[in-house]
């Protein structure tokens, strides 16, 4: 399966697959490439892995931030169970919030 991310890998995989026969490669390079004109010259940069790690780390963040109170909630409720088990009292549950607010 091809599956090229740049002109240069697609010229690479062409030529693979002609056995080294670059007249061959030539013309399969030719016949894929036709239609394909928003394909890069070369293999675009990737990122550094802290680059990656700085915008995983953020989106983790962000999900943090925008569940807080289902988050408490979860918290309140599990120490609601574990206060209840060893007979303490039990806080009185929140009620939810009207659906149509």
């Amino acid at each position: 399966m091809i599956k090229p991310t740049s002109k240069a890998s697609l010229k690479q995989t062409c030529l693979f697959m002609a056995n080294l026969d670059v007249e061959k490669a030539e013309k399969m390079y030719d016949f894929l490439i036709k239609g394909m004109d928003g394909i890069p010259a070369v293999e675009p940069a990737s990122k550094s892995f802290l680059q990656n790690f700085g915008e995983q780390a953020t989106g983790v963040f962000g999900w943090l931030r925008e569940n807080k109170d289902m988050l408490e909630e979860g918290v309140d409720f599990v120490r609601g169970i574990i206060a209840s088990r060893k007979g303490g009292k039990v806080p009185p549950a929140t009620p939810l919030p009207p659906i149509n607010g």
